[in-house]
């Protein structure tokens, strides 16, 4: 078909199309402009963060620490990164709560708590089964108040907490009572030691209840609060183990026994690093000696990355509970030990035990026992167990099992 000359008209009809389509795009243009400005100002206003933030990362598990590097011989030097703590570890879901007298204010650290054996309340001894890295320094029986203060003080210089045990009569004592008010004050947490450093295993009833309660009594005495201890120390963690000891401290409502998992008091600044892994408990005291070596061990400790934690802390219980004193601490009527079910357990060598102490008396009136019972199951005593075995055709092994407690004590 031959080309064909537009008219006119259709001339002025595409000028005036493509006016329009360049009007129509420009204003498109102009619309995106103004969005793309009203997004940045409101992204950039009033400090909120982007819409899309960088994405979480793994965060590593905590390295174990080398067990060469003492706080004798540590420097700022010889070990930079760490000075700087672990990330903290993402949570794991939340267990459920164990009972309604075991709350939980954390509930990632709850399962870290010992299990307990019927009839008897936990041992504390570590946290178990935990990569966090915290530990617990405890200090007990308090003789030395200018070093309590000194730790104390060392502790919060620091950023931790510590636990104290501190011996009842010592309590009361002006210089350390004053100490103890402060600590409690600065965050610490105040435990039981028994009022006159008792071991408890061979105690009466009516003395067991004595040390402890009267113990706790001194607490709220020099705190003027109704104050709930949650850990009982008895000496040298001996009766550690003791079920009337047990049954006592949770009629008082205690959550457990406090023990230890390193004896700072009797190591060395290698044995004490040797032994730092999550979770662990230390045992100080607050003599001279123990205090050179915590002004070393705690700055050490931190710079590892680790955190003191009280043991509420470590195991997910609230602080200890405090109300008004409804009446002066001095002078309660001490509450008895209540009945309650025996349950035995195999008495062996250095078992410290009420029912070592009700085992030698029995086997005095037999005759196989010379003396007087003391609650320490030591040689003389198994000799004279297994003196009881043959007689009777048992099983001779110097031990007395559940069985032979059940025929001899009842």
């Amino acid at each position: 078909m031959p080309y064909k000359k537009p008219t006119l008209s259709r001339a002025r009809s595409r000028a005036r199309f493509k006016r329009q389509l360049l009007i129509g795009g420009g204003a498109l243009v102009a619309l995106v402009l103004l969005s793309v400005v009203i997004t940045l100002l409101v992204r950039g206003g009033g400090g909120d963060k982007p819409v899309n933030a960088p994405a979480a990362t793994a965060i590593p598990v905590p390295t174990a620490l080398a067990a060469d590097d003492t706080p004798e011989d540590a420097s700022d030097d010889d070990d930079e990164d760490a000075a700087t703590p672990e990330p903290t570890r993402a949570p794991t879901p939340s267990p459920e709560p164990e009972s309604a007298s075991q709350p939980v204010a954390n509930a990632d650290r709850a399962a870290t708590r010992p299990s307990a054996e019927p009839g008897f309340l936990p041992v504390f001894s570590r946290a178990e089964n935990t990569e966090e890295k915290i530990i617990a320094i405890t200090v007990d029986d308090c003789f030395q108040a200018e070093n309590l203060k000194n730790i104390v003080d060392c502790a919060l210089d620091n950023g931790g907490k510590l636990t104290i045990f501190p011996i009842g009569e010592n309590v009361i004592r002006s210089e350390q009572s004053q100490v103890l008010k402060y600590a409690w004050e600065k965050g610490m947490e105040l435990e039981n030691h028994t009022y006159t450093h008792s071991g408890l295993y061979n105690s009466t009833d009516k003395r067991l209840a004595e040390q402890i309660y009267e113990q706790q009594m001194t607490l709220c005495h020099i705190l003027d609060k109704e104050y709930q201890c949650h850990f009982l120390r008895p000496r040298g963690g001996d009766a550690r183990n003791d079920q009337r000891m047990h049954m006592y401290a949770k009629q008082m409502g205690y959550y457990g026994i406090a023990h230890w998992s390193v004896d700072g008091s009797k190591g060395t600044d290698k044995q004490l690093a040797k032994g730092l892994k999550p979770g662990a408990i230390y045992l100080f005291h607050t003599t001279d000696k123990d205090w050179e070596i915590l002004q070393r061990f705690i700055p050490w400790v931190v710079k590892k990355g680790y955190k003191l934690v009280t043991m509420n802390e470590m195991f997910g219980y609230p602080a200890n509970e405090t109300s008004e004193l409804a009446t002066p601490a001095k002078g309660r009527p001490v509450p008895t030990l209540a009945p309650y079910e025996r349950v035995y357990t195999t008495l062996k060598k250095t078992t410290y035990s009420w029912y070592a102490y009700e085992l030698q008396q029995k086997l005095i009136e037999l005759g196989y026992l010379t003396g007087e019972p003391d609650g320490v199951y030591g040689e003389t005593c198994a000799a004279a167990v297994s003196a009881y075995q043959k007689d009777h055709n048992l099983e001779v092994t110097g031990e007395a099992d559940p069985d032979l407690l059940e025929e001899l004590l009842g």
